[in-house]
């Protein structure tokens, strides 16, 4: 009998039984692996640290509210200057009233009977979107890795250049304005993109709209001629340039106070205040959703020295350390060290002393990673080699006049002014109480004083709208874009890096390179006419003497980017690239004729004498 034997065919059929086995032991092993990366990889994502960026509400007229619109409280609180605006925020501007937020890489400004959410604001991102009213965007400073996009139930618009926009929202109608003063946006509709260009105007009524009604035209009313206003603030020059342009605030500097420079602490702002003033004290402190209390100065200026840099007490006044020159710095909600355990009356008592130089900052929410410490604290000359989260045991401001400042908890909890509620705090203090770098376990007061509930005219918060308005255009995801700022040149822009739209069934549309505005349907309103626009100069391609080729001499109205920014080096102009599928063909420049070189004349040959006949002998 060939073959293997009887026993030894028994064990080889219990070998591979255990090697099934094994296989699939293995394979289920994989799988929960595999199923415990992706669990641990949602978890990091959901773990994301917050924002280094948040805006400012820098200028307020009229009645302004605020609210989390998450759901769980529609109602809308009051604020007021130097209030935090975070993403996840909905803003909403009364029949008479008009504000302006600023965050860092410009404005958007609000006009009356307006309601808006803040989607996104971070570092690369500001999104809005403006359920109904007006708005407009001032954007001044736009990297390559940035984006700024505005939604509306009608449509998504993204604003691809440094400029000046302005976006009018007719709820009732389903329509949606926009107007580009300054710089280039994308408008998405069903056909594809659409780009306006400065001085056009494009409208889209419905959802349903093959392609948005693109014209020129824009005049100006009060709305404008504030904005105008609040831009010349912005704009002024300045005599140094200690801080970024794009730390949320500094406007207000030279105006309010002197700079002055220290061999220790570098260049120092002392504000214009009264001799008895001290930092963190002449305010009120809000309760930021994954910051936790934030404070919110009262003075003018009181937003850029509370959020960045340190305090140091120098020949006896308070001077402003804004540190190492940063270009984006991150903000903190207040840089102070807290402390507590005290009792009065009955009630607790929780005080705080402002952040010295040299001192670090921990930031109290989950997160912030090595990297994320040591953006706030290396410009400030903190070690960050030797990070250390244990409790601290002193503070430089502790003991100067005015360093120290506590108040009763429920002024904490319900946003109470700290000035006139403060506890009294004896001279001399050798001993200091426990510090921590962490805000106390105080939750806020749910009610707060002048809150509004929505209904009865009130709106919902626009996050509330949005949630129930599903629109049939959209961006997609973020993608790369080249875009151009005040302080970086032109970058030439592709279709590749371009920022695509999005047709409804979810494919990418790539933006058209060509300058042209795409044609007008029947019934549309034409298009911006044509300027004729001298082209620049451009060299020969080779020493022999030839044609010079030159663009079309007939091109649309130039992209134009924002007002120059004093002390800032304007871009260089953006040469319009027509699309290479369309190009139309190249003119060739004909020289200037010549004057006609005089024509040679031959001279008049001598006449020739006719020969005489041969004589014959």
């Amino acid at each position: 009998m060939h073959g293997i034997p009887s026993s030894a065919h028994s064990v080889a059929i219990c070998a591979r039984a255990e090697c099934k086995r094994f296989v699939r032991a293995v394979a289920t092993g994989l799988v929960v692996l595999f199923a415990g990366a992706l669990a641990l990889a949602a978890h990091a994502q959901s773990d994301d640290p917050l924002p280094t960026r948040v805006g400012r509400l820098a200028n307020v007229q009229g009645a302004f509210y605020r609210s989390a619109g998450d759901g769980s409280d529609d109602d809308w609180i009051p604020i007021g200057r130097n209030y935090p605006v975070a993403q996840g925020d909905n803003l909403w501007a009364d029949r008479d009233a008009r504000a302006e937020v600023d965050y860092g890489g410009g404005q958007f400004r609000l006009w009356g009977d307006t309601n808006l959410h803040v989607s996104r604001l971070d570092e690369r991102q500001l999104a809005l979107f403006v359920a109904s009213g007006r708005v407009i965007v001032r954007v001044r400073y736009l990297q390559p890795d940035d984006s700024v996009r505005v939604d509306t139930p009608s449509t998504q618009i993204a604003l691809e250049r440094p400029g000046l926009y302005r976006i009018d929202v007719d709820a009732t109608a389903q329509q949606t304005t926009l107007l580009v003063r300054e710089g280039e946006a994308a408008v998405a509709t069903p056909a594809g993109a659409q780009h306006v260009l400065p001085g056009q105007i494009a409208r889209v009524r419905e959802a349903e709209n093959a392609t948005a009604d693109i014209h020129s035209g824009g005049g100006l009313d009060a709305f404008d001629t504030w904005s105008a206003e609040r831009d010349r603030v912005y704009e002024q020059p300045r005599e140094n340039a200690y801080v970024s342009r794009e730390m949320v605030g500094q406007a207000d500097l030279d105006a309010y106070g002197q700079w002055q420079p220290y061999p220790e602490y570098g260049a120092v702002w002392f504000p214009t205040v009264d001799p008895e003033w001290a930092p963190y004290r002449f305010g009120e402190w809000t309760w930021l959703p994954g910051f936790g209390y934030t404070w919110v100065d009262s003075a003018p200026w009181g937003y850029a020295p509370f959020h960045y840099g340190r305090w140091a007490y120098i020949g006896g006044r308070w001077g402003w350390c804004p540190g190492a020159f940063v270009a984006r710095p991150s903000w903190a909600p207040a840089l102070v060290a807290w402390y507590g355990d005290g009792v009065l009356a009955g009630s607790p008592v929780y005080g705080w002393v402002p952040l010295g130089w040299g001192e670090p900052f921990v930031p109290a929410w989950h997160g912030c990673g090595s990297r994320c410490y040591a953006r706030y604290n290396r410009p400030y000359a903190v070690n960050v080699a030797e990070r250390s989260d244990a409790r601290p045991t002193r503070y430089a401001n502790w003991s100067v006049p005015g360093g120290a400042t506590a108040v009763p908890a429920g002024t904490l909890t319900s946003g109470r002014p700290v000035a006139p509620n403060r506890v009294a705090l004896p001279a001399y203090r050798p001993i200091a109480p426990a510090l921590t770098t962490a805000p106390p376990a105080l939750k806020p007061a749910p009610v707060r004083p002048g809150a509004v509930r929505a209904g009865n005219g009130t709106p919902l918060p626009a996050a509330a709208l949005a949630a129930r308005d599903a629109r049939a255009v959209s961006l997609p995801p973020a993608a790369p874009t080249i875009r151009t700022s005040p302080m970086s040149p032109l970058a030439p822009r592709s279709p590749a890096s371009g920022a695509p739209l999005a047709a409804p069934e979810t494919r990418a549309v790539s933006p058209p390179t060509r300058a042209v505005p795409p044609p007008a349907p029947q019934g549309r309103a034409a298009p911006l006419p044509e300027r004729s626009v001298r082209p620049m100069p451009v060299p020969p391609p080779a020493p022999a003497p030839g044609p010079i080729r030159v663009p079309a001499p007939a091109l649309p109205l130039p992209r134009m980017p924002a007002p120059p920014v004093p002390g800032v080096a304007p871009a260089p102009p953006a040469a319009v690239v027509p699309t290479p599928s369309r190009a139309p063909a190249p003119i060739v420049a004909v020289p200037p004729p010549r004057a006609p070189a005089p024509a040679v004349v031959p001279s008049p040959a001598a006449p020739v004498a006719p020969r005489p006949p041969a004589v014959q002998n």
